[in-house]
């Protein structure tokens, strides 16, 4: 059995055994994640699954970047975080980069959130939480996992004051936050706690992923394809 299909039969029998939270509503969340030199170079899809008992975020990110029409670099990386209240419980991870398979496999333990990653074994307190737009919620120092690595870091978060944003030609307001850490990161969050957008600075670059509009489906709400979402900003940071 290869890993990848370990991970997939672990994370079956891990909901079909409770560890995640019975599902009341499920909603589908797709990004653009855009590149100020490529353009468009893929897709993040989140599924967040809430109920009474807490929430399971589900996240699929694709990424291939051409040059000339050749691939110079792919990243495929499945993510399922299990949120109980505000604490994350348990993370488990799977990723592909230019072909290194990589694996992030998390849990709290007592008063400990351990992980142990294809990188090596991190500790931090039971309060650690995902490097993930959807439980940023207040400022201040705060320690983080970064979902695809298992790296465990301390951050500071400043912002949360609301700002004008336009979202496909209509200006709505979003909570902007700053993540510093070991790099920039950036999140604006409409009235609904919602990621319209957010940025991370890789190497000096900013990678923007960009919320679509949403649809509604049997019940479900799937956010799809739309114009690209343009933030009224002073300067383009992180």
């Amino acid at each position: 059995m290869t890993r990848a299909v370990a991970f997939a039969v672990a994370m079956a029998l891990s909901a079909l055994l409770g560890t995640a939270p019975a599902l009341a509503e499920r909603r589908v969340y797709t990004y653009f994640i855009m590149h100020p030199l490529y353009g468009q170079i893929g897709t993040l899809t989140d599924t967040l699954d809430r109920s009474p008992e807490g929430m399971r975020i589900t996240a699929r990110l694709r990424i291939t970047v051409e040059l000339l029409g050749i691939v110079v670099y792919r990243q495929d990386t499945d993510t399922i975080e299990i949120m109980r209240g505000n604490r994350l419980m348990s993370l488990e991870s799977a990723s592909n980069k230019d072909g290194q398979h990589a694996e992030v496999h998390g849990e709290v333990r007592g008063d400990r959130f351990t992980v142990n990653a294809t990188g090596g074994l991190f500790s931090g307190p039971a309060t650690t939480f995902p490097s993930d737009p959807w439980v940023l919620t207040r400022a201040g120092a705060a320690t983080i996992v970064y979902t695809d690595t298992g790296r465990i870091a301390k951050v500071y978060i400043s912002g949360g004051d609301h700002s004008a944003a336009f979202a496909n030609g209509t200006l709505v307001s979003a909570r902007h936050f700053i993540v510093m850490g070991d790099k920039r990161q950036e999140v604006w969050l409409d009235d609904r706690g919602v990621p319209i957008m957010f940025r991370s600075i890789e190497d000096g670059t900013p990678i923007d992923f960009v919320l679509q509009n949403a649809t509604q489906v049997a019940g479900v709400v799937l956010m799809a394809p739309s114009k690209r979402l343009v933030l009224a900003m002073p300067e383009r940071g992180r």
